[in-house]
């Protein structure tokens, strides 16, 4: 017996194999379907039913259907780097649908599957387009690396993309027309050559030849890189620059530089990080000003030192904050998702929708990387 996922001849449905785990009342292609109109958040909960459960949970092949139905979600996936000589591991937040006084206790980091690729290499630009993260560059073995591949979240597999003209770590970059621009990163020698900037067209996935102005002043690490209104952000050591694309132009952005620790994100156009005191700054590059977040602070944990640790990511519209707090024998990671408003004058508001410890560790890992996934 098979099922069918979509009638349509151009869009066939992926291949399943037939009933193999034959515990379950229906074969496994139907029983998968049903499991794709399921929340993802339950999930976790459905795995312990049973071993079965727990493998069709588990297969690329459930995502896959999710997909060919639209009964995607925008998910959280969070890198923890435990050593420096250790590849990180890949975790998702599992996370309830917001009700009003919700049980914030549903809230967890939960361990990718082992089979989801890692990220071999350290200061590699990893940047999100869909189901896709694109891996750039890095370093290993002490050295930088060419190297650009991605990973599929839905099928949990690798692909090999064009290797980049000059090998970068901890490079600017930014996304606008559909095109990927990686910008310095590279050793001092390579700074004044015409690929000090690379362009990657997402459309025919290839490199692209660009006349990108070189700044010598720019220092070889970058710390933040964000796109704000088809221009693109930048913090070094030092200083703050945008770049435009579109016309070739660098500036300096002095107002940038006093606020702008590495834990921060963009949603709809404005620049949301951790303040130098308690709370949360929130920078419009039109006005070129910043502003507090209003209406957050009592609700949230104590932030203060720990800029530097945390991280923060645009999650479908709403600001989500990981926060690690470094305590005697154990590290927290918290997190909160607040929900933004924006209000007269240039106010903007937020409501904390929930906050929760997500996971404790013995150890101390650093977080690498916080990104919104579609799958």
């Amino acid at each position: 017996m098979s099922f069918t996922v979509s009638a349509n001849a151009e869009n066939p449905p992926p291949k399943c194999t037939k009933t193999t785990l034959s515990s379950l009342p229906l074969p496994d292609e139907m029983s998968t379907v049903c499991f794709a109109y399921v929340p993802r958040c339950d999930y976790p909960s459905l795995s312990q039913v049973s071993k079965t459960f727990n493998q069709l949970i588990a297969s690329s092949y459930l995502y896959r259907v999710r997909s060919l139905r639209q009964s995607t979600e925008k998910v959280l996936y969070i890198a923890l780097r435990f050593s420096r000589y250790q590849n990180p591991i890949w975790y998702t937040l599992n996370q309830k649908p917001y009700k009003e006084e919700s049980n914030s206790l549903n809230h967890k980091l939960v361990p990718c599957p082992k089979s989801f690729p890692s990220l071999s290499f350290w200061g590699s630009n990893v940047i999100v387009i869909g189901k896709d993260m694109y891996v750039l560059g890095g370093g290993i073995n002490g050295g930088l690396t060419t190297d650009a591949f991605a990973i599929d979240c839905i099928t949990r597999t690798c692909r090999s993309l064009p290797s980049m003209r000059v090998a970068r770590h901890y490079a600017a970059f930014g996304v606008v027309d559909d095109k990927i621009y990686v910008l310095g990163g590279c050793d001092e020698k390579d700074k004044s050559s015409e690929d000090w900037v690379e362009v990657f067209n997402l459309k025919n996935q290839t490199w692209e030849s660009f006349q990108g102005v070189c700044n010598k002043q720019l220092q070889k690490k970058t710390f933040c890189s964000v796109v704000m209104n088809e221009k693109i952000y930048i913090m070094d050591r030092k200083k703050s620059f945008v770049y435009d694309p579109k016309k070739n132009k660098w500036a300096r952005e002095n107002s940038l530089e006093s606020e702008w620790p590495v834990g921060s994100c963009v949603i709809d156009n404005m620049l949301y990080t951790f303040g130098t005191e308690n709370g949360i700054r929130v920078y419009n590059p039109k006005a070129r000003i910043w502003r507090v977040l209003k209406g957050v602070n009592e609700d949230l944990p104590d932030m203060r030192g720990s800029q530097g640790l945390s991280r923060m990511a645009n999650h479908g519209g709403k600001l989500v904050i990981l926060l690690k707090r470094d305590e005697p024998r154990k590290t927290n990671i918290w997190c909160s998702e607040i929900a933004i408003e924006r209000r007269g004058q240039g106010e903007v508001w937020g409501k904390v929708l929930w906050t929760n410890l997500v996971i404790s560790f013995n150890n101390c890992p650093s977080i690498a990387q916080c990104l919104d996934v579609i799958i």
